[in-house]
């Protein structure tokens, strides 16, 4: 059994019964449902080799606080996706309130901590715990990278929050959170490549930040963040304070692509995403922004070469 999946199942023993335990014939995999006298959600985790990933939604019917002591010694990443964490750490007698979207980075054993729950308020968030071998591949490729040097620096334990860096990260973290619980082999293997996707994309984030102009990054952050919205290379020069010539020569050098290319791709990455979920193609093409579903089906196929 994993030491997470122990790690999880001892503290939630700690807080009572707010959750019921749930079997679960799949290998690594636990699921709890939030008791219906306390209100409404549930819990799923997924040790995976690589990763331990957990999800998690529920809401309680009146203010409650959960006491509890993990005692796995570990890293991970929280990514709180709706709600507010009112977190007190005991050992630090610190008290946290944090807004969601947000991401808490961890790290260590945090001692006795209290959570804080709000009546009536949704709490949705996503976790990835990770060990030391882990931890050194990130070393390996990724250790100028922000979020690894906090994973890095020092030996104690430490708590720190930072903001979701774009919309693929937030859109990736919601797919994950939506997929349905896992009843097969092939679901869990569902649920590891959205864990992984969403762990590369926490990644990817200005990997290599000294190496590209600030008018670049500030580019490609734009691009990112308002995919939705009508774009325009006027526009988008103006923004970051660069001639239009110079801002399309640039963009190509750095990128190996075309301003339109690249948001053709953020684009058509985030329609897959919404398509998975099975919502109308009207929507998906109002949401990346398509005013026609007809025009996003002939850009869908040409880019893919399937239709949609």
């Amino acid at each position: 059994m994993s030491i997470y999946i122990d790690s999880h199942k001892a503290v939630l023993k700690q807080v009572g019964d707010l959750f019921l335990d749930m079997y679960s014939p799949l290998p690594n995999h636990h699921l709890n449902h939030f008791n219906p006298s306390e209100g409404e959600g549930y819990s799923e985790i997924y040790d995976f080799g690589k990763l331990c990933v957990g999800k998690g939604k529920y809401w309680v019917d009146r203010p409650l606080k959960m006491s509890a002591e993990s005692p796995t010694n570990a890293f991970g990443i929280t990514i709180l996706l709706s709600g507010t964490h009112h977190i007190k750490n005991h050992s630090t007698n610190h008290e946290y309130h944090i807004r969601s979207p947000m991401i808490i980075l961890r790290k260590g054993s945090l001692g006795l901590q209290t959570i804080y729950l709000q009546e009536n308020k949704e709490m949705s968030l996503i976790t990835l715990d990770f060990n030391e071998t882990f931890l050194e591949i990130l070393e390996s490729n990724f250790q100028h990278h922000e979020l690894v040097k906090f994973f890095l620096s020092g030996s104690g334990s430490a708590l720190k929050t930072i903001t979701i860096p774009n919309k693929n990260v937030l859109h990736q973290a919601h797919y994950l959170l939506n997929l349905p619980f896992a009843q097969s082999s092939i679901d869990l293997l569902h649920l590891e490549g959205a864990a992984l996707e969403l762990m590369s994309l926490l990644l990817d984030n200005n990997t290599k930040p000294d190496e590209v102009p600030v008018s670049i990054t500030k580019t490609i952050e734009i691009l990112k963040t308002d995919f939705e919205q009508k774009i325009t290379i006027r526009a988008l020069a103006k923004q970051v304070g660069i001639n239009e010539c110079d801002l399309k020569r640039l963009f190509k050098v750095y990128t190996g692509k075309t301003i339109g290319h690249y948001l053709l791709e953020i684009r058509m990455k985030h329609a897959q995403i919404l398509l998975k979920e099975g919502v109308s193609i009207e929507y998906v093409a109002n949401q990346i922004g398509y005013s026609s579903a007809q025009y996003f089906r002939q850009v869908f196929e040409r880019h893919f070469g399937y239709r949609c």
